[in-house]
């Protein structure tokens, strides 16, 4: 046997919803059990009330063990209960009395049962439809064995619907609430992976794929806006890997993610484009606002201390600046600034080529 079909062989524990619904079915039932006893008390049945507690006691060992028993094992006793008060109310006390109402909250509590294929839900939908049929057709030419008076049915009728609706309610509410807050669990948590999927791990800034995105999708949606984009280069990083070790180059990166986030925020965005390069995008400015807002973060870099152990040290970064012409795409663009950064690094470093 396959890993697949051993699991689904598997008896499922009772998810807590799916307990939840049962057991607050179950309290209706009792409370419903209980007032019907005493209705029948009043009407002077009191021989008929022996039966009803069998099932009040099915009810109480079905309830106390619901969270201790598999899936299905509680929804064919809660459907043996109900099929079972169903077919007995409706053969002693007739159709007019209310008994069928239980048929639909018995339907929509199977119909819950998220581990049963749709096949068996199709196929007891089909077995509730006959039985209720065949009840029916009993009524039409069988008498009930206890014949009741207009009152005594309007009575029964009442308590029949009253009850019934409210496991209904029971029902469709636990199980809403339970699926809104699934619901609210997976958006969150796409969410989350989105943000992940978007998110260079270490300096939390956007890696290269979702700068990507955010470029060609500003092109697209404003094909006639101008802006800017710049590549950066910390000057070398190699020599602060090799020399403080890679924890420390990582805390170079981080306090500069910091920085450009300062200094970018509500102007552009930032996003780590790989290693030790950086790209920052600025919609709406010309190369020389750009170059000017560059050359204010390439200052403030020089004047950040980074801190590492016992280890205080300052480093340089080398930019290349591009403003768009309306007609490369943004691959093309990046090559022009990377170029522009290469000639920046050639050529004394620590500045901004534009």
């Amino acid at each position: 046997m396959n890993t697949k079909k051993a699991q689904e062989n598997l008896p499922e524990s009772t998810p807590v919803y799916y307990s939840l619904i049962l057991t607050r079915s179950y309290n209706i039932y009792i409370a419903y059990f209980a007032i019907f006893i005493i209705c029948l008390v009043q009407m002077g049945y009191v021989k008929n009330c022996i039966p009803v507690l069998v099932w009040i006691a099915a009810s109480c060992i079905a309830r106390k063990n619901v969270n201790t028993i598999p899936i299905r094992w509680n929804l064919l006793f809660y459907v043996c209960i109900s099929v079972g008060w169903i077919t007995y109310f409706i053969y002693c006390y007739g159709w007019n009395c209310g008994g069928i109402n239980f048929m639909m909250p018995l339907l929509l509590v199977s119909m819950f049962s998220i581990y049963d294929r749709l096949l068996n839900k199709i196929i007891f939908t089909i077995f509730l439809f006959f039985l209720r049929m065949a009840l029916f057709f009993n009524c039409q030419l069988n008498a009930p064995v206890y014949s009741l008076n207009d009152e005594q049915m309007l009575i029964m009728q009442i308590v029949n619907t009253v009850l019934s609706f409210i496991i209904m309610v029971l029902v469709c509410i636990t199980f809403s609430s339970n699926l809104q807050k699934a619901e609210k669990h997976l958006f969150l948590y796409n969410m989350e992976l989105q943000q992940q999927a978007a998110t260079d791990p270490l300096t939390t800034l956007y890696n290269r794929r979702r700068m990507e995105e955010i470029l060609k999708n500003h092109i697209t949606a404003n094909p006639s806006e101008n802006f800017s984009i710049a590549i950066g280069d910390i000057d070398f990083f190699k020599k602060v890997n090799d020399t403080y070790g890679h924890n420390c180059g990582d805390q170079v990166l981080t306090d500069l993610a910091k920085l450009f986030k300062e200094k970018t925020l509500g102007l552009g965005h930032v996003c780590r484009w790989g290693g030790e390069e950086f790209l920052f995008f600025f919609p709406g400015l010309n190369l020389d606002e750009a170059s000017t807002l560059m050359d204010n973060i390439r200052l403030a870099i020089s004047d950040l201390t980074i801190v590492y152990k016992d280890v205080s040290l300052h480093v340089t970064m080398t930019f290349g600046l591009e403003e768009y012409d309306y007609n490369s795409s943004p691959s093309e663009m990046v090559k022009h600034a990377d170029d522009k950064l290469y000639y920046g690094k050639t050529h004394g470093r620590d500045t901004v080529i534009f």
